[in-house]
């Protein structure tokens, strides 16, 4: 579809993405709406004397997340496509990432905690710049090197900037409802810097091939080190300066075999992302094996998803589906229908229906995010945010490393059965979890 000079994509992904953002938009709109005709008095909706200082701290770790996410997002949309152009086994570079997070997740997170969420960052942030040097080699064993150094990245990624940001907010003594609102805006610009990145991609990939998209990710990974380097820097527990002893000295390990909550908080949240981190490495073929030949814009359908992405983060909004419903039933829900769209692909080669599941998935997935993250800001001690996080990243990248490597073995239906089981077991935990929730809701009134 060419028009006014825009690039040759087929007509039903330019569609798809039109009519996805239009419906994103529209919701958006109404949740704004909805907002204003709200009572802003509400716990939940930040409000007062503390709001011009909670926005401005918002707006701080926002910028940096945008960037982070976008340049990682630029990675994601053309590292299958990288590999093949390479002729590389890509399964065994996906799974060594995956293995090496599994490996080095629980000592990262340790050392998150210990030594600071803002050092993590800044660590995350140069590994990233050298991954994505070593991806301009078509060179198997320093890719190799560069999917283990990735894994590294991966794990600090999802644990030491959400630690540095509830932990912040806390010793700064925001209320810890208004979490909800940093959790729900951060999945809205995931999804919108993820929709920029695909097209971003798509573009640069058509003018300087494969790796274009990681060139400009390393820009935008230097551009956020430049401004997390004026971040305050926090610690595990109530620390503000190192050294000063942590309120609570358990081990990340001790907290999650004493608290039922934290594992079960751990044990959903490792079965949702295994299947999204499997469902990341399928979509492309799968989509291929439907169009028989016909090229896939891969950038485009991206941004498609991405745009899904946000859609999902505006649902959970205090004004949408937090507002009818605890986050602890929403998880539930978002289980069973990302279940229910996974099944289409199982029965379906079609590449209509199979887009429709996809599109649902990708909703759900952006519910997901800001609804675990506000579970685990509750249950999980401040003083082992990162430990505790990247414990459970073990079990999620083994169960990456698991669908992955049936990939090789199975067809794309058999394997999409596998997660869609793996999706229904993270349902029923989540309704040990919520069970559980009401426990302890009823202990403190008991007390």
């Amino acid at each position: 579809m060419r028009m006014f000079g825009l690039p040759d994509w087929p007509t039903w992904a330019v569609v798809t993405f039109g009519v996805l953002v239009s419906i994103t938009s529209a919701v958006g709109l109404a949740q704004r709406s909805l907002d204003k005709a709200e009572d802003a008095s509400s716990a939940a909706k930040p409000s007062g004397e503390k709001l011009a200082a909670f926005r401005s701290f918002q707006r701080q770790y926002l910028l940096v997340y945008s960037i982070v996410m976008m340049a990682d997002w630029l990675q994601g949309t053309n590292m299958y496509t990288l590999y093949q152009s390479y002729g590389v086994n890509i399964s065994s570079l996906f799974v060594t990432g995956f293995t090496s997070s599994a490996i080095f997740g629980t000592v990262v997170g340790l050392y998150v905690d210990k030594w600071g969420r803002k050092l993590g960052c800044v660590i995350y942030l140069i590994i990233e710049v050298v991954v994505n040097v070593l991806e301009h080699v078509n060179n198997f064993p320093l890719l190799m090197l560069g999917r283990v150094m990735g894994g590294v990245s991966t794990s600090l990624l999802f644990s030491a900037f959400e630690s540095w940001m509830v932990s912040e907010h806390r010793k700064r003594g925001f209320p810890e409802e208004w979490l909800a609102d940093t959790f729900g805006t951060a999945s809205f610009i995931n999804g919108i810097s993820a929709i920029i990145a695909g097209i971003l991609a798509q573009l640069i990939a058509d003018s300087l091939g494969e790796i274009g998209p990681f060139q400009a990710a390393i820009a935008l990974t230097v551009l956020a080190l430049f401004f997390v380097i004026f971040w305050p820097e926090n610690y595990g527990g109530s620390q503000t300066e190192k050294g000063e002893d942590a309120k609570d000295d358990r081990s990340a390990l001790s907290v999650i075999m004493n608290d039922k909550r934290v594992a079960l908080t751990g044990a959903v949240n490792a079965l949702f992302e295994g299947s999204m981190y499997s469902f990341v490495f399928m979509w492309v073929p799968t989509m291929l094996g439907c169009l028989k030949g016909s090229s896939l814009p891969t950038g485009l359908v991206f941004s498609s998803f991405m745009t899904c992405m946000s859609l999902g983060g505006l649902l959970f909004s205090p004004s949408l589906l937090l507002g009818l419903a605890s986050a602890e039933y929403i998880a539930v829900g978002v289980f069973l229908v990302a279940a229910a769209a996974l099944s289409i692909p199982v029965f379906s080669s079609s590449l209509f229906p199979v887009l429709c599941s996809f599109i649902v998935f990708e909703t759900c997935v952006g519910t997901f995010f800001p609804c675990l993250g506000l579970l685990r800001s509750k249950v999980i001690p401040d003083s082992q945010q990162g430990g505790v996080m990247n414990i459970f990243r073990v079990p999620l990248n083994i169960l990456v490393v698991v669908g992955t490597k049936l990939t090789d073995v199975y067809p794309t239906h058999f394997v999409f059965s596998i997660i869609i089981c793996w999706l229904l077991a993270g349902a029923g935990l989540q309704m040990l979890l919520v069970q559980a929730a009401g426990q302890a809701a009823d202990g403190k009134k008991e007390k």
